[in-house]
């Protein structure tokens, strides 16, 4: 079973839940929520990796693009990439998208592929949304394209 390590932010499906079920292959009706990715491919479970990390304030203002996806930009992102070293750190065999990026760039995904700029059009307006990360969740493909919570690490 894959695993997938996610601050989910639950406030933003209004904003992006469409484009999420129109272009993206794991969205709100594959059990995954908009959310900030932590850790892909993440191990079954993280013990007390994420132990002191509090809950905190994150700010949605603009688009970003990499080559074929359109996402929200958090503010802070440094948190975030704060939690990836701290998991990865404590379990090394598991790289951030099993290496294949050089950098962590926190994200939420709002669309990919052909459609990024209707995308990106449509989502501007509803800028800047404001959130709060309370918790990371662990979710298991429980099946081909469902996935569903495993765990919760609340932050303090």
């Amino acid at each position: 079973m894959r695993h997938a390590l996610l601050v989910p932010f639950p406030e933003l499906l209004p904003v992006v839940e469409q484009w999420l079920e129109r272009t993206n292959a794991t969205g709100p009706s594959q059990g995954i929520p908009p959310h900030v990715t932590v850790l892909f491919p993440a191990p079954p479970g993280i013990d007390d990796a994420l132990d002191g990390f509090e809950a905190f304030d994150v700010v949605f203002r603009e688009t970003r693009r990499f080559p074929e996806v359109v996402y929200l930009a958090p503010e802070p992102s440094e948190p975030f990439v704060a939690m990836t070293k701290a998991v990865w750190g404590r379990f090394p065999d598991w790289a951030p998208y099993e290496g294949e990026f050089p950098d962590i760039t926190p994200h939420l995904t709002v669309a990919w592929g052909a459609l990024l700029d209707e995308a990106e059009a449509n989502v501007r307006p509803g800028l800047p949304v404001r959130a709060r990360a309370r918790e990371a969740l662990l979710f298991g493909e429980v099946e081909p394209g469902w996935w569903e919570p495993q765990s919760s690490y609340a932050f303090r």
